[in-house]
This record gives C-alpha cells, structure tokens and sequence, in this order.
C-alpha cells in the first residue's frame, strides 16, 4: 500500500511538473541596442520554450523572433552562467531587421503561455542611425549597489524628474560597482536588477565593470556575474571597432561616440591591448561629440586619492592623453563615493595633479552663470575635457581635500543628467531629493584656440558642499 501511494505521489508531481509553466526569475531587460537590432534578456526558474514577438503598437505583437536568435545559458551549457541558482535559464533574444530610431513593443511567453502582462512598459526605441543628430538624454550612476535606502531615493528622484520633464531616458550609463560587496550573483539580482527593474525593461544599461564586480567576475576571461548579466559588444556591432572584449568597447548614438574602458583588471599600458584598441577605435570615428567612461577616476580627491591610487594614475597618464588627442568632451568616472566636476581642462597628466597651464576656462560652465564652456566644432584635439566623478550613488566617502582642477565638489548622493542637442551638451547633478544642482554646459561651434589661463580660479576646502564625513583608507571601495 505504501508503494502504491508513493507511485502515486510521484506521478502527481511529474504530472505537475511538466505542465507548470516556468516563472521569470529577472527580466526581462534589454541589452545591446544598435540602430537595427536589440537583445532581450530574461532568466526562468526551469526549462521553458522561449517566444519573443514584437511589433511596433502593444496590441499588435506580428513579429516573431526566430528560435535560431536565441541563446540559452544554463549553468553547464556552451556559454555557462557562472553561480546562478539552481534550475536557471537565461535566455538572450537578438531582434534583427529592425528600423532605425522606432519604438518597439514586446512580449515574452513560455510557448502560449504569457511569462509577463503585455504593457506599454515593455519596449524599446532603436538607435538613430549613426552620424545623424539627436536629442539624446543620458542617465549617468555610479556605485549605487547597496540595495538600500539611498540607492532608492537616487532612482526615486531620476524617475520623478523624467515623469516631470516628461522626456525619457535614452541611454543608462553605469560607472561600476553596481553590486556591492562581492558582485556575486545574487547581489546583482538584489542590489541592481531588483532595483532598477522598470527602467531595465525599456532603457539599456551600458555598465562598465568595478572592482566590487571584479572581485568574482575575471575580466581577463569574460566570465563571472558581470559577464552573464550583461550582453557587450565585441565585434563593433554596434559602431565603433572590436575590441574582441567585452570588458572594453564602443558603441555609437547618432552623432554621440561612446568608449568604455576597463580598469580594474586590463594593463593599463600605452603599449598594452586596451591602449591599442583604443588608439585605433579614435582614429576610426567621426562623432560629432566623444564620451568616455570607466570605474577609476583619474582625478578624484574623494574616497580615494588620485594621486595615490595605481589604477587611478596610470588612467589619468595613459589614458588621459590618448582621448584628449581624440577631443574627448567628457569623462564619467565612479569609484570615489563623491560628487566632483572639473573645469575645462586639457594635458592635466601630472603626479600630483596642478591646475597650472592645464585649465582652459576656469569658470563654472553654467550659462547663468560664467557661461557655457566653448570648444571647436567636432572632435579637435586637445580642445578641452570636462570629468566627473559621480560615485555617489548609493553612499559617501567624505573627501581628503579637493584637486586644483575641480570646479564644484559635493557630498550628496545623487546621479547625474546629461542632454546632448546638436551643438550643445548640458548636465548636471540630480541629488536625492530631485534638486538639480551644479548645472554646465559645452558648446562647440566655429574654431576655437586653446589658452590656458595664466592665473586660474584655485579651489579650497570651502567650497566643498555638504556634510563631510571623515574620508578612511579602504581597501576596496
């Protein structure tokens, strides 16, 4: 009797088993927007039959995205996950073919069975086709990873400020750190996906790993949470050249060129693979406008000091020289739990950093105030660069001082904002509690000669905002 009921017993949960359909465990999110193609992304607790459509109105999903496109990663597949859960599948959909600049709408099924409510929250928008200009809206985050109460009021007020702007995110860029403490995988699903979930579903991410990731993802390799998490270009899909990595690359939007670089785990070497690449990827573009991003800053005297920190050295003078021959425009950097923005400047290699003969304008960029900083029209040399340093997105590190460089330095958490329209790029920083704060402007137009300025506005200790709590040595933060 008692075998009997056990068969029976099992039988009734094969039975269960097989009809039950799988749940989604995160996502879906999209990855690796380009001006054809998108990819979307989505884990299940089990085995599911994947089935993504899409169409350009909710209610008419025509388009079936093929089973071929479909990458499925289990933790002993080709492509294995690295520590996920048990029984996890993720699934990596490639839409191809697609118009440029168009919203799309999709939906994710288990075979006929939805996985999610069809909604207009599920979408997306192509990117314009490269080299044409476009409004573009930039969110920009660092160190956020904490799951906790500040990370969620720096994301409460950026979805507050675009509801009341009522203009939406085009592109999110994340500066690292995004999953404290170990970047393991739970942490990621906690700490970043849990988080930022609705934004995920219709706004890529472009993250750039920290060292809080790299201590369990091996950048070297391309394996690790950081890696399964995200989908990055390799092979230049979209613009730009291969670096063959996915800890370093490029990608394009419309007139905008965007790099990012690894350095945590890379040689950081001019003669190295990373410095090479990007070399090459800068002579081979024609953006209208150049932003660069990475985890370490190059001038930061916050948390961490700039002029100590080996990592944040050799960016500053390895790096640094390659993108201002290019006429980079902007650098955003994290690592540095502070808010810190410089002046206009250009060749500010040196150890430690000075302000003298490197400061092109030394106001505060604000077009109510000095005025905008002016550059020449597209990419020129060595024309000027503005940093920052935006490691203040879940938590503070108080500051050892402030650099002779930086023009505005705040203990706030916050995010910042950015908008490029055609010859104008515009930003600033958005605390936690939706103040927008240190607003600056470039404008690049006509040509213009660079001059340092012979006797430039020196910062002190005053002018740092906020409260300040003691900056300690870490050793990893």
């Amino acid at each position: 009797m008692k075998t009997l009921s056990s068969r029976l017993i099992l039988l009734t949960a094969l039975l269960i088993a097989v009809s039950a359909s799988a749940a989604i465990t995160r996502g879906p999110y999209l990855q690796l927007g380009t001006e054809s193609s998108m990819v979307i992304v989505w884990r299940c607790d089990s085995v599911a039959t994947p089935v993504v459509k899409y169409g350009t109105a909710v209610d008419a999903l025509t388009e079936t995205c093929p089973v071929e496109n479909i990458t499925i990663r289990t933790t002993t597949s080709e492509q294995p996950l690295h520590t996920a859960p048990d029984g996890t599948v993720q699934y990596e959909a490639t839409l191809s073919g697609l118009r440029p600049n168009i919203t799309y709408y999709y939906s994710v099924s288990d075979g006929q069975t939805p996985l999610m409510t069809a909604s207009k929250e599920f979408r997306f928008t192509t990117h314009p086709t490269i080299g044409t200009e476009k409004n573009t809206r930039i969110w920009v985050v660092g160190d956020s990873g904490t799951g906790g109460d500040g990370q969620k009021q720096v994301f409460k007020a950026q979805v507050e400020y675009t509801k009341q702007a009522k203009r939406e995110i085009d592109l999110y860029v994340h500066l690292g750190d995004m999953a404290y403490g170990r970047g393991t995988d739970g942490e990621f699903q906690y700490n970043f996906f849990d988080i930022y979930e609705t934004m995920l579903r219709n706004t890529v991410c472009w993250p750039t790993m920290g060292n809080h990731e790299g201590l369990t993802s091996k950048g070297l390799r391309g394996i690790g949470p950081y890696f399964d998490a995200y989908v990055l270009p390799t092979q230049g899909e979209a613009g730009g050249l291969a670096s063959s990595k996915e800890a370093y690359y490029s990608f394009d939007y419309g007139d905008i060129h965007f790099v990012c670089l690894d350095s945590f785990r890379h040689p950081r070497g001019t003669n190295a693979p990373m410095a090479l690449w990007l070399k090459e990827d800068l002579k081979a573009t024609k953006a209208k406008w150049l932003i660069a991003f990475w985890h370490h800053p190059p001038y930061s005297n916050g948390s961490h000091d700039s002029n100590k920190d080996k990592r944040m050295t050799d960016m500053r003078e390895d790096f640094m020289p390659i993108l201002e021959a290019a006429g980079v425009d902007l650098v955003l950097t994290g690592h540095s739990h502070v808010y810190e923005r410089s002046m206009l400047i250009a060749g500010a290699y040196h150890t430690p950093t000075h302000n003298h003969g490197v400061v092109l304008d030394d106001g505060d960029g604000n077009p109510q105030g000095h005025g905008a900083y002016h550059k020449s029209e597209g990419l020129t040399p060595r024309n000027g660069t503005v940093a920052i340093v935006a490691g203040h997105g879940a938590k503070l590190g108080g500051t050892r001082g402030i650099l002779p460089i930086m023009r505005a330095v705040m203990l706030k958490l916050g995010s910042v904002v950015l908008d490029v329209k055609g010859n104008t790029l515009s930003g600033f920083m958005l605390d936690k509690d939706g103040n927008q704060v240190d607003p600056f402007q470039i404008v690049k137009e006509g040509t213009v000669e660079p001059k340092a300025v012979e006797d430039p506005w020196t910062p002190t200790n005053k002018d740092i905002i906020g409260a300040q709590p003691p900056a300690k040595p870490r050793r990893a933060n």
